[in-house]
């Protein structure tokens, strides 16, 4: 499953890319979004080649379908590995999502940050696969609607963590 969201800040790019590039970034929004056992298991403050490795537990915005919850070890919650890269010189990024017991399931999505007419903008194209016999399809099919049902908030989280960066 293929599809793009877009994040427009009502902000200067420059005070986007400080937010994007700042190692408690993710961590932060993390914590706005309710998530648990936020923990940064690895990142860089290089310059140019920036990235943040995270953990946390979370549940799903959507309700589990049967067939997905005989994948998940430890019932309703899921333990994600999300780490985000930037290249600090381009805009340019990537996200991969990892998902305990779903190792199957592969979530990355390309980022382009760049200025756009009301201040800047985080076009996300996200790439849901899994390659589990069968059920596959469906299982991406799920994952790519329950990213999407948190892009809203996602989003929301980062505009008022932004605040910070004006």
């Amino acid at each position: 499953m293929k599809f793009v969201e877009e994040h427009i800040f009502d902000a200067p790019l420059e005070a986007v890319e400080r937010m994007y590039f700042n190692t408690t970034f993710c961590p932060r929004k993390y914590e706005e979004l309710g998530l648990e056992d936020i923990k940064i298991v690895d990142s860089s403050d290089d310059p140019v080649l920036y990235f943040v490795d995270c953990s946390f537990v979370m549940e799903p915005s959507l309700p589990l379908p049967g067939f997905v919850k005989k994948f998940l070890p430890g019932g309703q919650k899921i333990s994600v590995r999300q780490i985000d890269r930037w290249n600090t010189k381009t805009g340019k990024g990537e996200l991969e999502i990892q998902l305990h017991g779903l190792e199957k399931v592969h979530i990355h999505s390309v980022m382009t940050l760049k200025a756009h007419e009301r201040g800047a903008i985080n076009i996300m194209q996200w790439t849901v696969e899994c390659k589990i016999p069968l059920i596959g399809n469906k299982l991406a099919d799920f994952l790519g609607k329950d990213i999407r049902s948190k892009s809203a908030d996602d989003h929301a989280a980062s505009v008022k963590i932004l605040q910070d960066y004006l």
